[in-house]
């Protein structure tokens, strides 16, 4: 087992605004819209972190220039991408599987893989609608990463395909950038999840000249194909979640850079704080999470903002009740079993937690303190935040093994924290240590 770091958290006071990081899920898109532009694209404000790195190296695989300028990220377009070889995603879903249906675009054999976490995350429903049509597709035993495909360049066996997108929606973006590569392909999803994640993949793929006619909600019609263009990056709300709880626990803290009215489905943490009891604040760019008494129990259906989950557990945590997350069954296919993550932390930092409704909800029996203890990071950027956050109003300091993950979405998580004034330490350790 390799060493790592762990992060030590002690209850602090804190106050301040940071700005949120740019958009994981807007980059990622950008970049490979930019990739089947032919031309230069500009991608401004882009999230420069573990997994859109994955993401640069993919389109530049399949082709593409990418630069650093001033703005962002230039991107040298190819229209059709050309023969990657291999792709290692690193830790990144979304890169691995947008960029698995684009690789059908090309007829030689491609593999695309990642690290042990992305290695254990289903792909098999993907794969079956690339195979109807006419794809060749290899996958590990359980249909997960990593992946062959033989693709069949730019005549489909068809014009039609199905998707089923309940596990991930990001099978449904996929098959949506195929589409918008061939011009022609009508998507059908049978099933889809996080539907505004797939609102995000239009809402990108529209910002590069792609409009998709919409029959119903679940079939999906191109027209158009992507062109270059310029494209500004917004604030990325499932980092600026952690952020909202840490100051509804802990102090005040205003998050700057996020929209309001964005799509993103995490925006919904704000209704979440206001039944928590705490004071929020809305203003032009800008939300505020203030600490200003006891917290309450409160109910949520995370069916589209799966990742809020972590988050908003720790926020129950220090209300005092039950409180109940609804539709969070698809947490055990995340960068870990994140159902069974949080509910093994919480009881290691005093407080009972269970998952119920056949696996679908996770119920915290909150007391309205935190005890602290010794937990784990599960390699996972999301728990690990999470539990920092908890760390901030504990009566003892929580100490995270396998902490280094965050830098997956937020880069500037750690320096974020102590802008505000949290009380927090870093120590590495060997293998063979920590949890």
């Amino acid at each position: 087992m390799r060493g790592g770091f762990k992060l030590i958290v002690r209850a602090s006071r804190i106050e301040g605004s940071v700005r949120a990081p740019p958009s994981k899920s807007y980059t990622h898109r950008a970049l490979f819209a930019a990739l089947l532009a032919e031309g230069r694209s500009v991608v401004e404000n882009p999230l420069i972190a573990g997994d859109t790195e994955a993401t640069i190296n993919a389109v530049r695989a399949m082709g593409a220039r990418v630069e650093r300028v001033e703005q962002g990220l230039a991107v040298e377009g190819v229209g059709s991408p050309r023969w990657p070889g291999s792709i290692y995603a690193a830790g990144s879903a979304t890169t691995l599987r947008i960029a698995m249906a684009l690789a059908a675009l090309v007829e030689e054999p491609s593999l695309l893989y990642g690290d042990d976490t992305l290695n254990r995350r289903p792909v098999k429903p993907l794969a079956e609608a690339l195979e109807a049509l006419g794809a060749r597709v290899l996958t590990a035993p359980g249909g997960t990463p990593p992946v062959a495909v033989s693709g069949f360049g730019s005549k489909p066996g068809s014009k039609l395909v199905e998707v089923d997108a309940w596990i991930s929606s990001q099978f449904l973006s996929a098959m949506l950038f195929l589409a918008a590569a061939l011009g022609d392909l009508e998507v059908r999803a049978l099933r889809v999840s996080s539907r505004p994640y797939v609102e995000i993949t239009l809402r990108v793929l529209r910002g590069f000249g792609v409009e998709f006619e919409r029959a119903s909600s679940s079939v999906f019609r191109p027209r158009g194909r992507p062109s270059p263009s310029r494209y500004v990056v917004p604030g990325d709300w499932s980092s600026a979640s952690f952020m909202l709880v840490a100051g509804a626990i802990a102090g005040k803290v205003r998050v700057e850079g996020i929209d309001p009215g964005d799509v993103q489905p995490d925006r919904a943490v704000v209704d979440v704080l206001r039944k928590s009891g705490a004071t929020v604040r809305l203003g032009p760019g800008y939300v505020e999470a203030e600490n200003t008494g006891p917290l309450e129990p409160f109910e949520a259906d995370l069916s589209d903002s799966p990742d809020l989950a972590p988050p908003l557990a720790v926020l129950a945590a220090y209300a005092r009740g039950r409180s109940v997350l609804r539709g969070v069954g698809r947490l055990r296919y995340k960068e870990s079993d994140r159902l069974a993550a949080i509910v093994e932390n919480l009881s290691r930092i005093g407080v009972d937690a269970r998952v119920t409704c056949g696996g679908n909800c996770l119920e915290v029996l909150g007391r309205g303190e935190v005890e602290g203890g010794h937990v784990s990071g599960y390699n996972d950027h999301r728990i690990i935040m999470a539990f920092a956050v908890a760390g901030l109003a504990s009566k003892r300091p929580i100490v995270i093994d396998r902490a280094d993950r965050f830098r997956d979405s937020y880069p500037g998580f750690l320096d974020h924290l102590k802008s505000l004034g949290a009380r927090v330490g870093v120590e590495r350790f060997g293998p063979g240590e920590g949890l």
